[in-house]
């Protein structure tokens, strides 16, 4: 009797281990498929002396899900240019079909194409900043690191409209600068769930100083404190109608799965 058990208890879970494998099958699917469609983007950098084309990170910086708002998954990409992030996108399934929330992270105009046509000029989407009262950064690449973490600790990020919430920083940066990039920078997110509602780009600058600079991923209003005193604060974009150059922008691309 107690080997016939054994022998039910080990086939139960060899059958639990089967049944996962299509649900993690059509997530990785899911995230290819989402990919493949930020990978046929243009995205060019537009400066008084041209343009230069802004390369997207290879793969999601973050798979994510929110249930409050019963967002069962979404993946986060991203565009770099010499190590500095240029623009991130938010990506999640709707009712019919999926959306896309891109966001300029630049300090230069975007101009985003799809098979030679454009989709949106994005105005610069940040404004750079001096963290105050901030050791100047350290010569050790691994020590940058513990400084910009403890300066992200001193940001606090709340969002919400009717009702508010205090949006949670996630203690690893999404993404850092490769050690051979020119600059030194990192993008620390604030989540409800796993879901990105802003985004906190740090920068060391030489051995002076650092420089922050805040953005949206999100449509509701959205507002930041360092240090307790107000840095930050965007209404909500769902309440008016959207700039033709704004720096936050919304693809819908409805039956698409």
């Amino acid at each position: 009797m107690r080997g016939t058990v054994c022998m039910l208890l080990m086939l139960f879970a060899s059958l639990s281990v089967y049944a996962q494998e299509p649900a993690d099958d059509e997530a990785k699917a899911w995230q290819q498929r989402r990919q493949a469609e930020f990978a046929r983007y243009e995205l060019v950098q537009q400066s008084p002396t041209g343009e230069l084309a802004v390369p997207l990170e290879p793969k999601s910086l973050l798979n994510w899900s929110n249930p409050i708002r019963k967002t069962p998954a979404g993946a986060v990409f991203l565009w770099t240019l010499g190590g500095r992030p240029q623009m991130i996108a938010s990506t999640y399934p709707v009712v019919d079909g999926v959306e896309q929330e891109l966001t300029s992270l630049a300090d230069l105009p975007l101009l985003l194409r799809q098979d030679g046509q454009p989709v949106h000029c994005f105005q610069p989407g940040i404004e750079w900043k001096n963290v105050p009262d901030a050791e100047p950064p350290v010569t050790s690449r691994t020590l940058r690191l513990t400084q910009m973490r403890r300066i992200a600790e001193r940001f606090r990020v709340t969002g919400g409209d009717n009702e508010t919430f205090d949006a949670r920083m996630l203690t690893q940066p999404v993404y850092r600068s490769p050690a051979k990039s020119p600059t030194d920078a990192a993008l620390f997110v604030f989540v409800q769930g796993t879901d990105p509602e802003a985004v906190l780009l740090l920068e060391a600058v030489e051995d002076r100083g650092w420089r922050y600079a805040l953005a949206r991923m999100t449509r509701v209003a959205i507002w930041a404190d360092l240090d307790e005193q107000r840095v930050w604060d965007l209404p909500a974009s769902w309440k008016q109608p959207p700039p033709p150059d704004g720096p936050f922008h919304l693809v819908p691309l409805p039956g698409v799965r």
